[in-house]
């Protein structure tokens, strides 16, 4: 089970840390409390990238898993999808994901159900 605590902080953390960085972004997204979506356009057209940015904790264990390091990852990854495209004027949008419950409440099964993967090209992890 995941922990509410961690994974709401984390999720405030890492939604307000995107919005920084020029990303639209939409908290307790999806049908899920703690999972929250980033957004960043540039220009018309062109592709969507996804990608997830895991975020869980487990009580007693912690971050045993990684999930904290994949979450961080997520959103290098994001920023610098953001980066290339800016500097070599590709259009397209990038959408990170941030995707809580991993472990044992199916997060990206309810986050798939309910359509945040639906505009995706492709998704990264």
């Amino acid at each position: 089970m995941l922990m509410w605590s961690s994974t709401s902080h984390a999720h405030d953390v890492m939604s307000t840390f995107m919005e920084r960085h020029g990303f639209r972004v939409t908290r307790h997204y999806g049908g899920l409390e703690t999972a929250w979506r980033a957004d960043w356009t540039f220009g018309h057209g062109g592709r969507v990238i996804g990608v997830n940015s895991e975020m869980d904790a487990l009580p007693g264990i912690g971050h045993a898993c990684g999930h904290n390091l994949i979450g961080m990852s997520g959103i290098g990854v994001a920023i610098a999808i953001k980066a290339a495209m800016e500097a070599q004027n590709i259009p397209g949008k990038v959408v990170l994901l941030g995707t809580p419950a991993e472990e044992a409440g199916g997060g990206k099964i309810i986050l798939l159900k309910n359509g945040a993967y639906k505009d995706m090209d492709v998704c990264l992890m």
